[in-house]
């Protein structure tokens, strides 16, 4: 991959979205960056379009090549629950990245929790696609964010923190693979949250995006908004979340198994973005060390 077509997050950067938008035809000029955490997510607004950007991995190819398969399908059901990506022939792989183009929706006013539960609810009614769809591994994100930083010259994960981070991802793994989940299994999110939610201007109402984690795995992983973790979401919010989706989660004692999966999870794009973002690293500490201790009154703030 060429030097310049990332930046050290290992994201591709400006030379990489020029490149993209030039094969798939449309217009990167006054191109917006969004955020940058798991992809570098861009408006362009002279087409009204969303790009993401990944790293082009054998691990991102699939993912983005299932997201545009998922989204699809599940747009063409009675009451649609994704947004569909924009026509055309996509996932556009080249100059070191893996691109997805979507139609710009609307996020205001917010979404609450309990419009988030609804849409969740539905897709947890539906059958399995049919077409093939990876099964959940949990954790592959942080070993892949964890395998690109022990490349870097200067890791951003010391070597006993990721020691740690290593014995206990695994620890985790062991105890998932001999789980039982009282929900069964079927089409997940996998990162199911309100900022996830867009306008839906054809039905009203609200419409997932981000599938990039969309797979086949135990339905209570996309209800993980409803327990309490170190984004300390209201009491009162999760509970109108759990309500609205119609099962308690914390009525089932292995919600913390998947809680700490989570937690741990969410480190792998903090570790990418440390090296370029002084906000990422500091939040990646925090993170790191609330986890190591055990200190669960920490609250982590998401960087943009």
């Amino acid at each position: 991959m060429p030097p310049h077509a990332r930046h050290d997050s290992g994201l591709p950067g400006v030379p990489a979205l020029r490149e993209v938008c030039r094969i798939f035809g449309t217009d990167p000029a006054d191109a917006r960056l969004l955020h940058q955490r798991s992809n570098a997510v861009y408006l362009l607004p002279r087409d009204d379009l969303v790009v993401r950007l990944a790293p082009d991995t054998p691990l991102r190819r699939r993912r983005a090549q299932t997201c545009v398969e998922v989204t699809r399908w599940l747009a063409s059901q009675p009451e649609p629950v994704a947004l569909a990506p924009v026509s055309g022939d996509q996932p556009v792989i080249v100059a070191g990245a893996v691109a997805t183009f979507w139609p710009h929706r609307p996020t205001s006013p917010a979404a609450s929790l309990a419009d988030l539960a609804v849409l969740l609810r539905r897709l947890h009614t539906l059958p399995a696609p049919p077409f093939p769809v990876p099964r959940y591994l949990p954790l592959q994100r942080l070993f892949e964010a964890l395998d690109l930083d022990h490349e870097r010259p200067k890791p951003a994960v010391a070597d006993d923190d990721r020691d740690w981070l290593l014995d206990r991802a695994r620890t985790l793994v062991d105890a998932f693979t001999a789980t039982v989940f009282p929900l069964g299994e079927g089409l997940i999110h996998a990162d199911a949250h309100s900022e996830n939610l867009v306008r839906d201007p054809d039905h009203g109402g609200w419409l997932l995006i981000d599938w990039d984690g969309a797979c086949l795995g135990p339905r209570e992983l996309d209800l993980l908004t409803g327990i309490p973790d170190h984004f300390h979401e209201p009491e009162a919010d999760r509970t109108r979340f759990l309500t609205a989706y119609g099962y308690d989660i914390l009525d089932w004692p292995g919600w913390t198994l998947l809680r700490d999966i989570t937690e741990l999870h969410a480190l792998g794009a903090y570790i990418r973005l440390a090296p370029s973002k002084t906000a990422a690293e500091v939040e990646l500490r925090r993170r790191i060390r609330s986890l190591h201790i055990g200190d669960r009154s920490a609250r982590w703030h998401a960087i943009p």
